[in-house]
């Protein structure tokens, strides 16, 4: 018993949609249309912002999970975590 006309044109269909998915994805990945943002420099504005929504979220997370916050924030994001336990 073979698969009907329309099985196999819906099959060849996804697969060539997943095969130009793949191809897509291997060109971005190794052909990024921008060079990266390694070494780009941001605004001092914006790093202020981004350290500030950082911190606030990092709050967030500790109230959520019911852990003390740490006196230095900063410190506890750059520790290595195997030193607490």
């Amino acid at each position: 018993m073979g698969l009907s006309n329309s099985a196999v044109i819906v099959i060849v269909i996804v697969a060539c949609l997943a095969s130009v998915t793949l191809g897509a994805a291997l060109f971005r990945q190794y052909n990024p249309a921008e060079g990266g943002l390694v070494g780009h420099d941001f605004p001092r504005e914006q790093q202020m912002y981004m350290r500030s929504v950082r911190l606030k979220n990092m709050g967030f997370n500790y109230r959520e999970s019911r852990t003390p916050m740490p006196r230095d924030v900063e410190s506890a994001m750059t520790a290595d975590d195997s030193s607490r336990y």
